[in-house]
């Protein structure tokens, strides 16, 4: 008993230049589609890497240039730490102290309501993130970040290019289909009398 042929074996049977008295005119077309399609998918994977490419270039020169804005200065905690809980939609709570903070950097002084370790009291010393103003900012971010920006940006434009070749093959497959048994069924119709008659 001879086996079923295997997906690359139908695939080579189903190539649009096939001379094959069997092989629609519909078959051809989608199979030239379905080739466009994954010439389009292979091409799809340098294009993506360039683009990852270019967005951790970019997203490194933006975090090198905020964080060499940024320093740290020493700021004393004024008030009683207060305990902050918070839950998230599955209902994890989690806690955190903040603390009014005062500093002065440069002959220049300034307060902010920050996160403290659990056990400060008023008086301890903690670091607070200034940027170029001498404004509370956020911490420097890690350069780990700029390649995770990059991963991001090549997996999004691989994903977007190989979901619209797979939709284009798929959806001229369907449409040649419905074309076909439409076609199919009018053929028949006319050589089928209505059931009951004679010819």
């Amino acid at each position: 008993m001879s086996e079923y042929p295997s997906i690359p074996i139908r695939m080579w049977h189903r190539r649009p230049w096939r001379t094959s008295s069997l092989m629609r005119v519909s078959d051809r077309v989608e199979a030239l589609v379905w080739l466009f399609a994954i010439i389009v998918m292979l091409v799809a994977v340098p294009v993506a890497g360039a683009a990852g490419t270019a967005g951790y270039t970019a997203a490194a020169n933006r975090i090198r240039v905020e964080n060499s804005t940024k320093v740290t200065v020493p700021a004393t905690i004024t008030t009683k730490p207060e305990r902050i809980v918070t839950v998230d939609a599955y209902g994890s709570t989690t806690e955190r102290f903040d603390a009014t903070v005062r500093w002065d950097q440069s002959g220049r002084s300034g307060t902010t309501t920050t996160e403290v370790p659990d056990k400060s009291v008023p008086g301890d010393e903690v670091q607070v993130w200034l940027d170029a103003n001498g404004t509370v900012t956020a911490p420097p971010v890690r350069p780990i970040n700029a390649a995770n920006s990059g991963i991001g940006i090549g997996a999004t434009v691989l994903a977007a290019i190989w979901s619209g070749a797979i939709l284009l093959g798929c959806g001229t497959g369907r449409l040649l289909r419905a074309h076909c048994s439409v076609a199919l069924d009018r053929e028949w119709r006319g050589m089928s009398p209505p059931v009951g008659q004679d010819s």
